[in-house]
């Protein structure tokens, strides 16, 4: 069976019955693991968001 079978399969579908096959197939997806440097900036993000080091969106001159 290929993916086009599965497809026309899901296409058939309710949409009560989707989201049902929804959270089967999502367990199958492969997850990426995160590189060293991308949970450093997460922590050092956290970190500063908790010591309030941070610029509100509205004060960003966007216009550089």
């Amino acid at each position: 069976m290929g993916k086009a079978v599965l497809h026309s399969l899901i296409d058939l579908l309710n949409d009560a019955d989707a989201e049902t096959i929804y959270r089967v197939l999502i367990k199958f997806v492969p997850e990426d693991e995160p590189l060293p440097d991308e949970i450093l900036a997460v922590k050092q993000g956290e970190a500063d968001i908790a010591s309030g080091d941070i610029s509100d969106f509205d004060s960003i001159d966007w216009e550089l």
